[in-house]
């Protein structure tokens, strides 16, 4: 009854996971709050050419394939000589960016691919921060790895 609520209050291992755990969603909200500034101040919009590039090859990917993609010869990137894409990218972007619209297509979720590219960066960044934390957790201590994230 009693005794065993009180000694879960007071366990000191829960709440240290407690903790641990809500300074990774602090640092994961933290990161993509990062990320999602510019979506809020400049509505979901794609800025820059790297970006665009990437968003139109994943355009491509979806409407047509891996394989066409791996394939494509992009005559609009690189003028006048054109790219070959698969040869050329590192499809990083593209690929993940592609199954989470092939997932959601498959729930009956209609996302546009542009919305998904713009809000990838976010969810990585968030991503980024656990990365570090498991990643300088293993290489000092735990402590260390809060403080990275």
């Amino acid at each position: 009854g009693k005794a065993d609520i009180k000694s879960a209050m007071f366990n000191p291992g829960g709440w240290k996971s407690l903790l641990t755990f809500v300074i990774l969603a602090l640092a994961w909200l933290a990161g993509f709050s990062s990320r999602l500034f510019a979506v809020i101040r400049f509505e979901s919009i794609i800025h820059e050419f790297d970006p665009w590039f990437n968003y139109r090859s994943t355009h491509y990917m979806v409407e047509r394939g891996f394989y066409n993609f791996l394939n494509w010869f992009d005559d609009r990137a690189w003028y006048p000589l054109g790219r070959i894409v698969g040869g050329t990218v590192y499809p990083g972007l593209m690929v993940p960016s592609g199954a989470i619209h092939w997932f959601l297509h498959t729930l009956n979720i209609p996302l546009h691919i542009r919305d998904i590219c713009v809000f990838l960066a976010p969810i990585f960044s968030g991503m980024t921060s656990l990365a570090v934390y498991f990643f300088t957790k293993e290489v000092w201590s735990q402590g260390a790895g809060l403080f990275a994230a």
